[in-house]
């Protein structure tokens, strides 16, 4: 089984588009589509990546990256943002919060899971 990945994003159809994309590559997936309670999912649910968009309404994205980054238990989590902004939008969000990287929703996402593979060893 390859890692637990959590898609964090308020658009249904591109949540159920990545689903299916990281399932059939193999990785265990769970997902939110409101910002409400996801500290709490995180803790629980304990995902090797986060996906998350950070243009999502509600959802203070500079808070939650920074309490993540801020916490041992989430030190190895790779965290990715996700969006259908431009990739030097993208790529500058990425900096200013030190993300993994980024993947923009415009682009194939059958790409998605190869993308994701690059962030993990096979054991």
């Amino acid at each position: 089984m390859k890692p637990k990945v959590l898609i964090l994003d308020n658009s249904l159809l591109d949540v159920i588009a990545i689903e299916n994309v990281l399932d059939e590559a193999g990785y265990d997936v769970v997902k939110l589509t409101s910002p409400n309670g996801v500290l709490a999912k995180i803790d629980y649910e304990r995902p090797d990546a986060l996906l998350i968009n950070p243009w999502m309404p509600r959802l203070d994205s500079a808070d939650i990256i920074a309490t993540l980054a801020s916490a041992p238990e989430f030190e190895e989590m790779v965290l990715i943002a996700i969006g259908e902004t431009d990739a030097a939008t993208l790529q500058a969000f990425c900096i200013e919060h030190d993300l993994h990287g980024y993947f923009s929703k415009t682009m194939d996402l059958n790409g998605l899971a190869d993308f994701l593979d690059n962030f993990f060893v096979e054991e």
